[in-house]
């Protein structure tokens, strides 16, 4: 073999290894788009809410790789929709190993103080995966939710932004989503009880609270109320369809569950690590 046939021979064999690793490369990028990240191939990209509601979203669940938008029905709403958004952190959490990042707001409407530790925890959120962020503006917090989706490091970003805002807009709201898409990882925005903010959303929610069944205790007068529950309306849905539901809460199994109205008299039997905790009441939310 000739010095100039070698060269040619080592040239083909140089290109024929660029082109398999684009093809390995481009099987890579794929996977992550598919998945978020190749850890994550195969798992399904929506989020369940349970039988009844995933049937109205166009994924058949809660899009991961998108921008959601919660409003409370009214401010009496506003801890029923603080509620509701950890419950959905809870459910994305489930399919991750990574943290959840939630950008705090204390200012009007979110006057109703800090996250409380033991508070989210007997809701089921384990404060060891939760990074709280206070950014001290509104365009800041939308700044810090778009970089924390680009770090590909969170199960999930919620961020607390006044929907009357000049902050939110549809350019701000657009990045968001072109963020989540690009890592599939779901973004929600916290708006208060502001309605027709400005914003790309996806699908948008307002929540409200609702009568739960009473679990009994010793004292059958207690009459303490069981797991959480919400009237939530999809007043938005891109490719869906809006709808309306009373769903239900389940803490110790981390299911969110489409129930009927509360009866008048009915009760729940009181379940064993409820009995034995006492009537203690922790709380999501700690204005002291």
């Amino acid at each position: 073999m000739t010095l100039g046939q070698a060269e040619t021979r080592t040239n083909h064999e140089q290109k024929e290894r660029k082109t398999v690793d684009k093809r390995a490369l481009i099987a890579d990028l794929k996977e992550r788009i598919a998945g978020g990240e190749p850890g994550n191939a195969g798992l399904p990209g929506a989020i369940s809410l349970g039988t009844g509601i995933d049937e109205a979203l166009p994924d058949g669940g809660l899009r991961k790789g998108a921008l959601h938008e919660i409003a409370a029905s009214a401010y009496r709403d506003m801890g029923a929709a603080t509620g509701f958004l950890a419950a959905l952190a809870v459910c994305a959490m489930k399919d991750s190993s990574r943290p959840v990042l939630w950008c705090e707001a204390w200012r009007p409407p979110f006057d109703m103080g800090r996250l409380h530790g033991p508070g989210i925890a007997a809701f089921g959120l384990d404060p060891a995966r939760l990074l709280l962020a206070a950014p001290p503006g509104d365009s800041d917090c939308l700044w810090v939710m778009e970089e924390a989706l680009r770090s590909r490091a969170f199960a999930f970003v919620a961020g607390e932004v006044d929907g009357r805002s000049s902050a939110l807009s549809l350019a701000a709201t657009r990045r968001l989503q072109l963020a989540a898409e690009e890592t599939q990882t779901p973004v929600l925005l916290f708006t208060g009880h502001a309605k027709g903010s400005a914003s790309v959303a996806v699908t948008r929610w307002h929540v409200a609270g609702a009568e739960s069944r009473n679990i009994l205790y010793a004292d059958e007068m207690e009459r303490l109320p069981g797991c959480p529950r919400w009237d939530i309306s999809l007043a938005r849905c891109r490719g869906g369809q809006p709808g309306r539901w009373r769903v239900e809460w389940n803490a110790q199994e981390r299911v969110l569950s489409r129930v009927s109205p509360v009866k008048e008299g009915e009760t729940k039997p009181a379940p064993a690590k409820a009995r034995a905790a006492g009537d203690d009441i922790v709380f999501l939310r700690q204005t002291a």
